[in-house]
C-alpha cells in the first residue's frame, strides 16, 4: 500500500507541472504600439512628397526616352554634323523624326542599312543617301558634289 500512496502524489504533481507549463506557454504578450519613424512635426509635408515623386517620374521618363532612342530607334545619323564646302561651312542636324539645315526643319523618315542611311523627306518624297565612314564621319553625294560631314560634339 505504501507504494500506491507514493505513486498517487507523484502523478498529481506531474500533472500540475504539465498544466502549469502549458499555461505559461499560452500567455499572451502585450501588443506593442506602432510608432512613427519621425515625430509628427518633422514629417515631410504632402507638397514635398508630391514634388519628389514628380522629379522621380521625370527622370524615369527621360531615361525611357533615351533608352528607346538608342535601342529601338537606333540611327547613327542622329546629332549635329558640319561640313566645309564651296559655299562655306554647312551645318545639318538629324533628329529622330526631323532634319534641320539652312534654318529649316523638315519631317523625315530613315531607312537604316549596314553602312548607309537613306533620309526621305516626307513632304516632297525625295531622299538623300548618307554613307557612313565611321562613327564621326559621313558623306553624301548631291548633284555630283561629294560632301564629307564631321560630327559636332
Amino acid at each position: 500500500m505504501l507504494k500506491d500512496e507514493i505513486k498517487l502524489p507523484k502523478n498529481r504533481n506531474t500533472k500540475k507541472a504539465t498544466t502549469s507549463a502549458s499555461k505559461s506557454t499560452k500567455k499572451r504578450t502585450p501588443k506593442t504600439k506602432k510608432t512613427n519613424a519621425l515625430p509628427p512635426k518633422n514629417r515631410p509635408s504632402l507638397f514635398l512628397k508630391i514634388i519628389a515623386s514628380l522629379i522621380v517620374l521625370l527622370f524615369l521618363g527621360f531615361g525611357v526616352k533615351f533608352a528607346l532612342d538608342y535601342t529601338l530607334y537606333a540611327n547613327p545619323l542622329i546629332g549635329k554634323w558640319r561640313a566645309q564646302t564651296v559655299l562655306g561651312i554647312v551645318e545639318i542636324e538629324f533628329e529622330r523624326d526631323s532634319f534641320s539645315s539652312f534654318g529649316t526643319k523638315n519631317r523625315v523618315s530613315y531607312d537604316v542599312s549596314h553602312n548607309s542611311v537613306v533620309v526621305m523627306d516626307e513632304s516632297i518624297k525625295v531622299g538623300n543617301t548618307y554613307k557612313i565612314i565611321d562613327k564621326n564621319t559621313i558623306f553624301s553625294e548631291t548633284g555630283g558634289f561629294k560632301t564629307t560631314y564631321k560630327r559636332v560634339k
